[in-house]
This record gives structure tokens, sequence and C-alpha cells, in this order.
């Protein structure tokens, strides 16, 4: 079977002939085998370029790309002023929304700049090659974790006990824009979007809050970009599990959840999501990014991906993968440790 067809069997939960490996890889291939970092992430044909020239060599399960699109090119297009660096990711050095008259300004952008056009024929370019052997997947937020670009993320901290209505009035902005993004990415060929919730995670706001301020405008854009064909699947680091906000993810038209960071130096035990989910939805790996892939030995490496595997051994719906985005600095001597144990332990003997 050929990667898409792994991916869709995992995503439902049937059998699959070996783990699907899916890392959030993008950064780290940008800056091996890139012109330069910022131009593999953000120019089209640079940008299709790196991840064939990443897939020949280690023939990953999903193509991943988008941290430059929600960190750079989506926060420019509605009114931020943003540096482009060769050799890190997009920064934000302005926000477009000062107070509550600053909203009605949204709706007027051209969201359509140059870079999100070249982003556009980036993931075209790669259809074009990848066809339906390979998924295409792109990163992508919530309204809410956009508001934090646009607003700051600490005055939107703010904003929830100072001014709650603007917040809700940013987000209602904001759902047609994550909406029309989102068909976008889907016309020029994404396959999943996969959903960063970086600023709604329970790290940074309650249960309560994320209830009150999160729920229903996610639940609009993931509902809807999922009624458009695309498979939508939610990342969100903290104790999802504890603080109960998997119930409310598993509300919403997801395919597929995946756990990240508890801290910097840990990951939230798999074993506790199954337990809480079951066989009800797909559930991808959360390797700590910043651990041993990042700090330690390649054989280090393969032998924190042989426990995890072990630890998700039999599952249905299951698909390995980083804890979230790896970091540029990952050595690539443990990028290919990673991708050689997956290969190796990740075999379903019983197909």
């Amino acid at each position: 079977m050929n990667s898409f067809e792994r991916f869709n069997l995992a995503i439902n939960m049937k059998e699959v002939d070996r783990v699907p490996n899916a890392p959030f890889y993008e950064a780290p291939i940008c800056n091996y085998y890139g012109q330069c970092f910022s131009s593999a992430l953000l120019n089209g044909g640079e940008m299709a370029r790196t991840h064939l020239v990443a897939l020949e060599r280690y023939e990953f399960d999903w193509v991943i790309v988008g941290m430059g699109l929600i960190g750079g090119i989506i926060p420019e297009a509605l009114g931020c002023k943003v540096n482009y660096p060769e050799d890190v990711f997009p920064i934000i050095e302005d926000q477009s929304i000062r107070d509550i008259s600053d909203i009605k300004k949204i709706n007027r952008y051209n969201l359509f700049t140059p870079r999100m056009e070249e982003f556009l024929k980036g993931i075209t370019l790669l259809k074009e090659q990848l066809k339906n052997d390979i998924p295409i997947a792109c990163e992508y937020i919530s309204p809410f974790s956009l508001a934090s670009r646009i607003r700051g993320v600490s005055q939107l901290m703010d904003d929830m006990y100072s001014e709650p209505d603007l917040i809700h009035a940013i987000q209602e902005a904001l759902v047609p824009v994550d909406i029309e993004i989102g068909k976008a990415l889907i016309k020029a060929g994404v396959d999943i979007i996969f959903y960063g919730a970086d600023m709604e995670c329970p790290l940074l706001i309650s249960p309560q809050h994320y209830k009150e301020f999160v729920d229903l405008p996610t639940t609009k854009v993931v509902n809807e970009l999922n009624h458009m064909g695309a498979i939508v699947l939610d990342h969100m680091c903290g104790d999802i599990v504890k603080t109960g906000i998997v119930d409310m993810l598993m509300q919403m038209d997801t395919k597929g959840i995946m756990p990240g960071n508890l801290t910097q130096d840990t990951v939230l035990d798999l074993r506790n999501l199954k337990e809480n989910v079951g066989d009800r939805i797909c559930i991808f790996d959360n390797i700590n990014p910043n651990g041993k892939l990042l700090l330690g030995t390649p054989q280090e490496v393969d032998q924190e991906v042989k426990s995890h595997l072990e630890k998700a051994k039999g599952w249905k719906g299951y698909i390995f993968s980083t804890a979230g985005t790896m970091s540029p600095k990952t050595p690539k001597e443990n990028l290919e440790s990673m991708n050689k144990a997956v290969k190796k332990y990740g075999v379903i003997k019983s197909l």
C-alpha cells in the first residue's frame, strides 16, 4: 500500500502494513536541504523542491508544511508587521489589533497577498508530483490562536479578564477568514489540516476559558473544513485528558488527536489518552522534539522510538509522530535514526 492508503486506513481505525511515519519534520529539512531556511518555508518552488528531496531520502508518509504560513504569511495578510529573517521562523514585530475599533478592518484585508499565493503555488507543485501517493498536511491555527498573532499573546490573555467581548468579536471576524484560507489550501492540494492549538492549550488557559472563548469558533471552522473534504486533526500541548479538554475536542468533526508536551522535558503518556478515547479516534504519537531527538545520540533516539512503538503495540488508529514542530537545529543523524527506528520497529507482523 502507498502512504496515502496507509494514512487513510490508520485514520479510519483499520489495519495497516506498518505504522505510518508522520513526524513534524518541516523545520529541520528546510535547514538541511533548502537554499536557505526562509526560502524553503515560503518560496513555492523552493518549498516543493526541498520537500521532494526529503521524501526521496526519508520516505515519510506525509508532507507537512505551514510554519511560515501560520507564523508570518497569515498575520501579515491581516495587517501585522512581519520580519522574515533568512535563518529563522518569521517574526511578528507589530500587531494590527490595538482595540475593538480595529476589528472592522479584518474583513477588508486582501488575504491573498503575493506571499500567500507563493505558498499556495508550492502546495500545488507538490500535489502535481505526489498526486494521491503521499498526503499533504498543512499546519493551521484556530481563530483564538490567530487572534493571539494579531492582538498579541499577553494582551489577549489579559483581555479574557478585562475585555472578554473583544475576544469574542475578534474570533467572530476571524472564523470566515480561517475558513476562506482553509478552502484555498484544500483547493491547492492540501489533504490534511492539522490544527496546532498553541495558545488555547491547558498550559496557558483553563478548561473553563477554553469552553467560554475557544470551543465554539474553533468547532465552526473545523466542521466546515471537514465538510469541504479535508482530514482535520487536532494538536494540543498540556494535559488534555486530566483537564477534560479532550472531551470537547472529540465533539468536533476531527479525525485524529496528537497530544503535545506537558513541559519542555515531558510529554503526555499516550496510554492515558488511549484509555480515554479508546478506538473512537486515531491517535498520533508524541516523541518529544526537545528531548533526545534534539539533544541526545542516535542510539538514544532509536531506543526512545522503540519504547513509544512498544507502548502502542496492537492499537488501531496509531500514527507515529513528534509532539509538535521539530527544531531546525535537530541533528541530521538523529532524524535519520528516528526514521530508521520507525521502519525497523513499526512493522505490523500480523499482515
